[in-house]
């Protein structure tokens, strides 16, 4: 089975948007996690010690920003289809 996909994301970024996007035109599921509205997102996020969002996570993956061929390589790796 495989594993959750997380996005940290903030409706305000661009780059989530796109992120959020792709994921949906792939039938990827996902659990989104805004940052800006949730206050326990916001904390974990914190806790991730990244620059900014997006990030999304899968396992133990994490991929910091939108870069469609690294979303893909990480979703494959935890066969997950893209």
């Amino acid at each position: 089975m495989s594993e959750k996909v997380i996005a940290y994301t903030n409706p305000l970024c661009p780059h989530c948007t796109r992120l959020k996007e792709y994921l949906h035109r792939h039938n990827i599921a996902f659990e989104n996690r805004d940052v800006s509205s949730d206050e326990k997102a916001a904390e974990e996020f914190q806790q991730l010690n990244v620059p900014g969002v997006p990030v999304v996570q899968v396992g133990d993956d994490m991929l910091v920003g939108f870069d469609e061929g690294r979303l893909e390589d990480m979703l494959k790796a935890h066969h997950i289809a893209a």
